[in-house]
């Protein structure tokens, strides 16, 4: 996995905040409600401290340490407006000041007095940091000078003049004091500590729980639609029938258009797939256009990577038909469904990603836009060289022709181009979104987006950044930022051609990626992290 480069900044994630991201926030919380807490305690101390028995120079000094103490917190808390700014270095610089002086005001009070209990609640809090080196330094610095003081003021060698005096203690009993208060010191860090890894494994594995009821829904929505293909199958209405010289077997699959059956073009006995349009369709033009658009537009794309045309001819009732080249393997969707993770090896994802892009290059020299790619219209053929094609041009738009329709959204939401699921005018860049969703979804085991409502999926697409990959899956960085570029909402912010998209997702997979194309995707994520949405 490449290495980020030094002056990259980290990839900006607010929705897929990792463990550490969540905890910091909720730390900087807890940190400005610490420092006011300890603001109020002193300047309580300050009130009533002219009423206070002692020596003047002891009360004095304790006063004068408050107000440091106060300027101290006052000044984190200016610091600490914005959570990014609450670093290691400014835990371990506050917390060993400010411990340093709790001490000595500990001291005037009366260091085997209840005050001295106010220094276990620092190494409590210093404990709970997320910086371990604060949380040492801070634990080092109370449990240190504590007992250096403390155990002076039992032995008779330092003088205590504090308010409450240990002068009528027994030295058996200071002795004690100071060493429960160190048990105390080393409790309160140990149970610190341990909440804060406890809090961090519970972070994680709800994080890790919920991408894996995501990853699951999605896998359910797609294992629903592809049964739903899956119990059409069988014996059509038209097996044992003749449309053209093509002889029916076998019904393959039904759709709301159609039925696809295996076949044998009698004259030469090749195989086929041969794909007929339901009689009850032929009342509506506009379907009839839709089945012969693509034919066309699988026609004119002369590709090894798109499923061939072999004729388009007509039924005995005179509906249409499409004679093409009858694959054998399976779909993207259902290679999916086969692995437990739901996802395929990046070195698969980048083969997939080549040969799709190959296709679509071609669908865009020939003028079509696909408008419809998804996993179940990549297949995989089990011949030698395995290829990948697309199929099913049903939604496709030949560039310059007629509208089929008026504009408007039609595809597949969770791979849907936002200017597709606007209803506007698209290009080739379409497809490159939609292929890029795809490599997302076989990358990650999710579909940038999920969700059984189309409302909000689609206002996602329009919307909302798809969480960062690297949350689901170890991915190269460089893979993230090609991600991005190809997924980017607005169209110019893409890669220029298909084809340039899986040569840079190439160059990504093996740490190659050129430095103009980072750029860019540092650009984007920074502009656009992952996971935000932007005002609806």
């Amino acid at each position: 996995m490449p290495e980020r480069a030094q002056n990259e900044p980290a990839a900006p994630n607010s929705a897929a905040a990792t463990p550490a991201d969540v905890l910091h926030s909720e730390e900087a919380g807890r940190t400005r409600n610490f420092f006011r807490a300890v603001i109020a305690a002193i300047l309580l101390l300050e009130l009533f401290l002219s009423g206070l028995p002692g020596e003047l120079w002891l009360r004095a000094a304790a006063g004068v340490l408050g107000l440091a103490l106060i300027a101290i917190c006052a000044g984190a808390l200016f610091q600490l407006r914005d959570d990014k700014n609450l670093t290691p270095k400014l835990l371990t610089q506050v917390g060993v000041v400010g411990c340093f002086l709790t001490v000595l005001v500990v001291y005037y009070l009366g260091v085997f007095s209840a005050a001295a209990t106010m220094l276990t609640l620092c190494v409590y809090f210093f404990g709970l940091s997320g910086s371990a080196q604060a949380a040492r330094t801070t634990y080092a610095t109370v449990a240190g000078f504590y007992f250096v003081l403390s155990l002076g003021v039992a032995a008779g060698a330092v003088p205590d003049p504090s308010v409450f005096s240990s002068a009528s203690v027994t030295e058996v009993a200071r002795l004690f004091h100071v060493v429960m208060m160190q048990v105390a010191f080393g409790l309160s860090f140990y149970l610190a500590r341990s909440s804060r890894r406890a809090a961090v494994l519970a972070v994680t594995r709800a994080r890790r729980m919920s991408r894996e009821l995501r990853q699951r829904e999605s896998q359910l929505a797609e294992a629903r639609s592809e049964l739903d293909w899956a119990l059409r199958t069988g014996d059509g209405q038209m097996s044992g029938q003749k449309v053209g010289d093509y002889a029916l077997v076998s019904l393959l699959g039904r759709g709301g258009m159609g039925e696809v059956y295996s076949a044998t073009h009698e004259p030469s006995g090749q195989k086929a797939a041969v794909k007929v349009l339901h009689p009850n369709m032929l009342e509506n033009p506009e379907y009839v256009q839709r089945f012969m658009r693509e034919a066309q537009a699988a026609a004119a794309v002369p590709s090894e990577h798109v499923a061939q045309v072999y004729e388009l001819g007509f039924t005995s009732y005179g509906g249409p038909f499409i004679a093409m080249e009858l694959l054998e393997g399976h779909d993207l969707a259902w290679h999916l469904r086969k692995t437990v993770s739901g996802r395929l090896p990046l070195e698969t994802v980048v083969v997939m990603v080549e040969h799709a892009a190959r296709a679509l290059g071609a669908v865009r020299d020939a003028g079509v836009v696909h408008r419809d790619l998804k996993p179940a219209n990549l297949f995989l053929v089990d011949s030698l060289p395995q290829k990948w094609k697309v199929l099913d041009f049903g939604l496709s738009k030949i560039q310059g022709g007629a509208a089929l329709t008026r504009e408007v959204a039609m595809g597949t939401p969770q791979y849907m181009a936002p200017e597709q699921a606007q209803g506007l005018p698209v290009d080739h860049r379409a497809d490159l979104y939609a292929l890029a969703a795809i490599a997302y979804r076989t990358v990650t085991g999710q579909p940038p987006f999920v969700g059984d409502d189309i409302g909000p999926l689609l206002l996602d697409v329009l919307y909302t950044q798809p969480q960062q990959p690297g949350a689901f899956v170890h991915v190269p960085v460089e893979v993230e930022l090609v991600l991005a570029i190809a997924l980017a909402k607005k169209v110019e912010d893409r890669f220029a051609c298909v084809e340039d998209f899986a040569e840079c997702l190439a160059a990504a997979s093996v740490g190659e990626l050129d430095d103009n194309t980072r750029a860019h995707g540092w650009n984007l994520v920074k502009a656009h992290p992952w996971g935000t949405t932007t005002r609806r």
